[in-house]
């Protein structure tokens, strides 16, 4: 958590400027409901983990990639309705649906505790296994994992 202004820029980028360019792509396009709600989801959900493995093959920023993820993931659990909610009004203008309450949460909602509880797994065996034989294995592996 040293880098403040990346991780504090990051959460802006994540859950407030892509979800705005993706409500502002359905509706410059005028995209059906269907199709809509789908692009709403995509720009409204947290960076995933993939991310992660991108930052490790080109040997970037991980600790702060890993960071992002977990504090994304957490503030997913707010921000993801709450943007659903706000954008798909103003999208498609129709009081009569509620787009928001028509989206199965349970599946969202098991992906992010799995991506957190993998990141929180990874970060308790890195604290407590001080070995670099077992830190060059375990990137092997989540290398070889996000292939």
């Amino acid at each position: 958590l040293r880098n403040r202004k990346a991780i504090i820029s990051g959460l802006i980028l994540q859950f407030v400027v892509l979800p705005f360019l993706g409500f502002l792509t359905v509706t410059i396009l005028q995209m059906d409901n269907v199709t809509g709600i789908t692009l709403l989801v995509i720009t409204s959900s947290p960076g995933g983990s993939y991310s992660n493995w991108w930052c490790s093959v080109f040997n970037a920023d991980l600790a702060l990639s890993v960071t992002m993820t977990a504090i994304s993931t957490i503030v997913a659990m707010v921000m993801l309705p709450l943007n659903l909610m706000i954008y798909s009004k103003l999208a498609f203008n129709q009081a009569d649906k509620d787009f928001v309450h028509m989206i199965d949460f349970g599946p969202l909602f098991t992906s992010l505790v799995v991506v957190f509880a993998a990141i929180s797994l990874g970060v308790v065996a890195t604290d407590k296994i001080d070995s670099h034989n077992f830190n060059l294995q375990a990137n092997r592996f989540g290398n070889f994992a996000g292939v």
